[in-house]
């Protein structure tokens, strides 16, 4: 079990190592590179349809000559789907090729149990899109902190853990406000948050909650929250990020030393259970980490791009491992 000075030492070094890691993945080129390989194809892919066309077998086509037969493709606040171009197969049928992106990957951090959807509400741009989602998660984080206060209390945690659980709270009240302002500026349309309440749940559960929101999301995301702090075109973008990484990469160290004192008091097969699902969180974060960004979420907001995540990732890697993907 960890006294308070060791939590601050431990503190103080995963702040360093999150900020080396953030600079770490920004291209040597500078800030200019930081988003720019955003948002590329995430496939390619052909769907056949039936159309009495009069060109050549085997020959291809523009999207524009395609549109009548495969349409122009969609978009929406996840994904764009462009029609890039079309072959003809047979006499009657056309294969259509398209390119699909995954736009608006999901901003990491902790989520209380219990959260209720939110009504989806469209939005006027990806930015707009993704500023109201990160207002809603820093909103929610101050439920999730909330419970983890009063888990942490009626499990008999540490003073020293649960003052920085409370002090949690109102660090995300305020980002809570922040985002809600830049999202507003943006003209995003934001949803009230609601939470159903929870009783105590056993210390296990505790466990694997934070097993995968505090040591896994929230590392991630105060990474994330120190790259954007870099990397962000937007300059209130910018200075807001930089604000808020300094309590994030607290949080984050929050989460390992709330599973430095869990840990020992879980029976060996609920250790593993936790292994598990710390396991599972990380290769779901490797596969989300590959997907693209919009190149107006890299560059006005400063989101990693993919080629900038896994470079993240790998600075990242000791501190996770040996529970790392293969």
């Amino acid at each position: 079990m960890r006294d308070p000075a060791q939590e601050l030492r431990a503190a103080r070094s995963l702040r360093r190592w999150l900020r080396r890691a953030a600079l770490t993945a920004i291209p040597i080129a500078g800030l200019a590179g930081c988003g720019s390989d955003s948002c590329g194809p995430d496939f390619d892919q052909s769907y056949s349809v039936d159309g009495d066309v009069h060109w050549a077998i085997g020959s291809e086509h523009s999207p524009s000559d395609c549109a009548p037969y495969c349409g122009t493709g969609i978009h929406d606040v996840c994904y764009e789907v462009v029609v890039t171009g079309c072959t003809v197969a047979s006499a009657s049928t056309v294969a259509c090729h398209n390119s699909p992106t995954y736009c608006a990957p999901r901003p990491c951090g902790r989520l209380p149990p219990g959260l209720l959807g939110s009504a989806g509400a469209g939005q006027p741009s990806l930015v707009a899109a993704e500023l109201a989602a990160a207002a809603r998660l820093e909103g929610a984080a101050v439920f999730a902190f909330r419970t983890v206060e009063r888990e942490l209390i009626a499990h008999g945690a540490p003073a020293s853990l649960i003052a920085r659980a409370r002090s949690a709270q109102r660090d995300e009240t305020r980002h809570h406000a922040a985002m809600s302002g830049l999202a507003a500026r943006f003209g995003a349309h934001l949803s009230p948050i609601e939470v159903e309440d929870a009783g105590v749940r056993p210390l296990v559960e505790v466990a694997l909650e934070n097993a995968v929101e505090g040591c896994v999301c929230e590392t991630w995301g105060a990474a994330v929250a120190v790259f954007q702090g870099e990397c962000a075109e937007d300059r209130a973008v910018r200075r807001a990020m930089r604000s808020i990484a300094i309590d994030e990469v607290e949080h984050a160290s929050l989460g390992w030393a709330i599973d430095a004192w869990a840990m020992p008091l879980l029976q060996p097969g609920e250790r593993e259970r936790v292994a598990a699902a710390r396991q599972h969180a990380l290769d779901r974060l490797f596969a989300q980490a590959r997907e693209p960004v919009a190149p107006e979420l890299s560059t006005t907001l400063g989101l990693p791009a993919a080629s900038a995540s896994a470079r993240l990732l790998t600075a990242l890697a000791p501190l996770w491992s040996p529970r790392l993907p293969a």
